[in-house]
């Protein structure tokens, strides 16, 4: 057995062909989360609910018209002022008539508190879209790092399982040749032996870090590309009350919260507006039109002739309306009305203290970050430098093979370090961002191209 079972995994391992940057799967999960897409339509409702709040404080034009015949027939007695004689009546007629009316509300707080209510509505709606998609950008980068670690992991497990494969190897022909004991090889198959279970572990990573990222676009066949890098150009520092004082101002959280606790608040003033009377102005032209024939009979003399008739009546109203009694209805809806807004001053209360937890939280953590990645890129440097000079001691026969190994077993304990510190590092500056309202666009197009550049490449810390 020259090459073991793990070892020829991780070697054999697949490259992707055909690989995709931060920013292209961004644009893919765009437009496949359907979170996003709920908050987009919730949005444009919103904006077209707008118009209507509006509309009731514009004023109404309507027309209305109808024609149709008509037939009456009267009789009966008629008192003349003398006795009572025997009358009849007939008509037929065609009439037609049409109504213009023109209404402009003068005064109605319901329906004031309404538009304004209207107005927080639509903004509330697009800080949440903001959020929405706030929260997409760190999902994506996240998972999109986490991908990358998992990758970066597998190759580090790669080449120490190939330099454990040819220690091995250079270890059985040295002891053929009588040059050493079988130790060597001894110690070689021991070491591959123990990344059996880290290689396993590490593809299981990697495969359910690639298939998160897939959720998330909806496409099976996303690959990563790039590789994760050893320096991590982590943010300015700021002092808790600067970011504080960015997220206050920028985050659309807690900008969504606010002005839902506005809009529920106009809209506990509309309900109460059921209280109040409401003035409106109306200008009315009616016109009738009528013709055909009428006629009459008295005592056995009949006459009839045209029935024809124009009217026209113009009126100009002033009206009030006041609700007096309406069982209740309104003490209920504007009851109903606080304590919906009192549930949203609750909710903004609790998304204000989630920042400033995370804003605590991912701030300590992000200082802490920048000496671990120090500590891990040293160690991974000490490290290499040791199985370089570990190497050429074996083949002067200075040191031993399992002092190679070891050295070997230790670079490769240090660049696990430094994938998981880069992995974290990365993971709370997005969460640093996102408390603070900078989880944009702009911030994964930068993630994108820095995660791009060629291995090795130091980023500009800004």
């Amino acid at each position: 057995m020259r090459v073991f079972f793990a070892c020829a995994l991780l070697l054999a391992l697949p490259r992707a062909a055909a690989a995709d940057t931060l920013l292209q799967v961004w644009q893919q999960a765009r437009a496949n989360d359907p979170a996003f897409a709920a908050a987009d339509a919730q949005l444009r409702a919103a904006r077209a609910a707008a118009p209507a709040a509006l509309a009731a404080l514009l004023p109404h034009l309507t027309i209305a018209a109808g024609a149709g015949p008509q037939k009456d027939y009267i009789a009966g007695p008629e008192f003349d002022g003398i006795g009572f004689e025997p009358v009849s009546e007939t008509e037929k007629i065609g009439v037609s008539s049409w109504t213009t009316s023109l209404t402009q509300t003068l005064f109605d707080w319901s329906a004031l508190k309404t538009r304004t209510a209207a107005g927080f509505a639509v903004r509330a709606a697009a800080a949440t879209y903001q959020a929405s998609l706030e929260q997409l950008n760190v999902q994506v980068a996240t998972d999109y790092v986490a991908v990358l670690g998992a990758a970066a992991d597998v190759a580090a497990l790669r080449d120490a399982a190939g330099f454990f494969a040819a220690q091995y190897n250079d270890a059985q022909a040295r002891y053929r040749a009588g040059m050493t004991g079988i130790i060597g090889a001894q110690e070689a198959l021991a070491a591959a032996r123990a990344i059996d279970a880290q290689a396993l572990q590490a593809q299981q990573t990697l495969v359910a870090a690639q298939q998160t990222l897939a959720g998330l676009t909806g496409d099976e066949t996303v690959q990563a590309s790039g590789t994760l890098p050893d320096h991590v150009a982590l943010p300015a520092s700021y002092s808790l009350d600067d970011w504080l004082a960015q997220a206050q101002a920028g985050n659309p959280t807690l900008a969504a919260a606010q002005l839902t606790v506005d809009d529920d608040g106009a809209l506990v003033a509309a309900a109460q507006g059921g209280y109040l009377p409401s003035v409106s102005l109306q200008l009315q032209h009616v016109q009738t039109d009528q013709g055909g024939s009428q006629g009459y009979s008295d005592f056995g003399i009949a006459g009839s002739g045209p029935g024809n008739q124009v009217q026209a009546d113009n009126s100009v109203t002033v009206q009030m309306t006041w609700n007096i009694f309406d069982g209740g209805a309104t003490h209920a809806a504007a009851d109903r009305a606080a304590a919906t807004r009192d549930q949203a001053v609750a909710d903004a209360a609790t998304a204000r203290l989630a920042v400033i937890t995370a804003i605590h939280t991912n701030d300590i953590a992000l200082a802490l970050d920048e000496a671990r990645l120090q500590a891990a890129r040293a160690a991974a440097a000490a490290a290499a430098s040791a199985v370089r000079a570990s190497t050429d001691g074996v083949r002067a026969g200075l040191v031993s093979e399992d002092d190679l190994i070891a050295d070997r077993q230790q670079l490769l304990s240090a660049q696990l370090n430094l994938h998981e510190a880069a992995v974290a590092a990365i993971g709370h500056e997005l969460a640093l961002a996102q408390a603070a309202g900078s989880a944009t666009p702009a911030l994964i197009s930068t993630l994108s191209a820095i995660l791009a550049q060629p291995p090795g490449k130091d980023p500009d810390h800004e």
